[in-house]
């Protein structure tokens, strides 16, 4: 914002001008643009004290003289005499804009090259940091490389050691059918030994009978029969039948 008195006739009071919608050349005037730009330029367009005397930027560096004695020879004076007071403005005017146009190239430029080289920092600046990342990844990749190694041969043994089961589990199998033949055997073999005690002890006691009573006859006797019902019959038709007089 530009505040500025009010012109001849106005109230006096201060009027507030808005050059935020001001443009040049169709674009918009940033007023932050024209601060930087006169900040910048503030020692460029004044002068530096009086140090150094033969310095252009001196406060007492005498223009004229120089003027006088290196760029105003007779023969120059007598040139610009030639063309009037309108030529010369015109001629001020083509050199002054000349100088605006290769200025403003200039500042372009440099602007250009200067964002170029910011552009290239910042991709030198990616290109170490995926650089960097890339080490980290190829690093972990290789960790990840080696577990993936250490699991294969895990595996390998894993599989190894279930091969090795799975025999052990044949063999034991094959071991449980044996003993349970060999527990039918046994239970067969003590079966049959059973009923061979039992007849021989069935026929000591016959002969003992047949020793204290001489004169009744014991044919019919048989080692696996019981009495039921007043009659010899097998011990599996009295279980069928339930119950009974004998005492298995």
């Amino acid at each position: 914002m530009k505040r500025r008195r009010a012109e001849a006739g106005g109230s006096g009071k201060e009027k507030v001008i808005d050059l935020t919608g001001a443009k040049c050349c169709g674009k918009e005037v940033s007023l932050q643009d024209v601060k930087d730009f006169t900040e910048k330029h503030r020692k460029l367009h004044g002068y530096c004290g009086e140090d150094d005397l033969t310095s252009v930027w001196s406060e007492h560096f005498p223009f004229s003289v120089v003027a006088e004695e290196h760029f105003q020879s007779k023969t120059d004076f007598e040139l610009i005499e030639t063309v009037d007071d309108v030529t010369r403005a015109q001629f001020m005017q083509v050199y002054a804009t000349r100088l605006l146009c290769l200025s403003r190239y200039d500042e372009l430029k440099a602007r250009e090259e200067a964002e170029k080289k910011k552009e290239e920092g910042l991709f030198v600046q990616k290109t170490l940091e995926l650089e960097r990342k890339l080490k980290v990844a190829s690093e972990q990749l290789a960790v990840k490389e080696k577990e993936v190694l250490e699991w294969k041969a895990g595996i390998e043994s894993l599989k190894g050691k279930l091969q090795k089961l799975d025999k052990d589990k044949t063999d034991l199998e094959a071991r449980v059918v044996e003993l349970c033949v060999e527990k039918k055997e046994v239970e067969t073999s003590k079966e049959n030994h059973s009923y061979a005690m039992l007849e021989i002890g069935f026929e000591r006691a016959r002969k003992q009978a047949e020793f204290f009573y001489p004169d009744l006859k014991f044919d019919k006797l048989d080692p696996i029969k019981v009495v039921h019902n007043e009659a010899l019959v097998d011990d599996d038709e009295v279980d069928l039948e339930g119950g009974g007089d004998h005492d298995p």
